[in-house]
């Protein structure tokens, strides 16, 4: 008999705490989306990325990235988190004291706009930051993205710089045999104190390399690279990847690309591709 009324009364406790809205169990954690939308707009973005957008509560979005998924964007709460947080401090002309500052500055108020995130992710919402081409690569998002547990994000993968590129040339980045394909940016692959240390020693294999954000430093890159390679060795450029209405392709070798380009006005929205990849076989059926 004790037993049972021990038994009537914890059923009674449960359904008291299940029915009091104050003791309510708190809602599943939201997810922190980081969207790669591709290049261009809607027409090289994944379904994924585009379901993904739908589902949020919150899209976090720089304004002219924006205008091209206005379409998936209607009704939705749009924020642009760039204009407070983001600044680059090379245009500033700032004194390293001054730089440090600013940079702490801007920590600082990441850090308070993350605190703010996991309250909204706390509360059961979604929230998706959106970045074009690839978030993998390049991609200012991971400083934005900093003190956030890694189980709270999900990446959606967007088609890349490189993919694009290789598309538009209509060759395989693996190509002619490369044993290697590298990507990276110019001012990375010049090093500080060896300018020319991976140039010499990379030309010792046959490989591709794929350099993001060269336009501006392409005269320096190309005479590193002619030091150690041949003057034939292939080289292409291609403007504006993946936009159907402004990308361009201009090929050429180690010694005749730069007269090629130097009618082109376009500075920054290049990428630039070197290697056999661009002249031999895609792929060998002995491979």
């Amino acid at each position: 008999m004790k037993l049972k009324f021990s038994l009537l009364g914890l059923i009674f406790l449960l359904l008291t705490f299940m029915a009091c809205p104050g003791m309510a169990a708190p809602p599943p954690a939201g997810k922190f989306f980081l969207v790669g939308l591709g290049p261009a707009g809607p027409e090289h973005t994944t379904l994924k990325a585009l379901e993904t957008i739908k589902k949020a509560d919150l899209v976090l979005c720089h304004p002219e990235l924006a205008v091209p998924f206005q379409t998936y964007l209607q009704g939705k709460e749009v924020f642009d988190p760039w204009k407070e947080l983001w600044v680059n401090p090379e245009k500033k002309n700032l004194k390293p004291e001054e730089r440090r500052e600013l940079l702490a500055e801007k920590e600082k108020q990441r850090d308070e706009f993350i605190k703010q995130m996991k309250v909204r992710l706390s509360q059961g919402q979604n929230i998706a930051l959106l970045t074009g081409g690839d978030p993998t690569v390049y991609s200012r998002t991971f400083w934005l993205m900093k003190g956030l547990d890694d189980d709270a994000v999900e990446i959606i993968p967007g088609l890349g710089a490189i993919t694009a590129s290789m598309a538009a040339l209509k060759r395989a980045s693996t190509g002619a045999k490369a044993r290697f394909v590298l990507q990276t940016a110019a001012r990375s692959f010049l090093g500080k104190t060896d300018p020319d240390d991976l140039a010499r020693n990379l030309s010792k294999y046959n490989g591709t390399l794929v350099f993001y954000m060269g336009l501006k430093e392409i005269d320096n890159l190309l005479n590193t690279l002619k030091k150690y390679n041949p003057g034939d060795l292939p080289v292409a450029i291609v403007y504006y990847a993946g936009y159907p209405d402004k990308e361009k392709v201009v090929k050429g070798t180690l010694d005749t690309i730069l007269a090629k380009i130097t009618p082109e006005q376009e500075k920054w929205w290049g990428m630039i591709v070197v290697g056999r990849c661009l002249a031999g076989p895609g792929f060998e059926m002995n491979e």
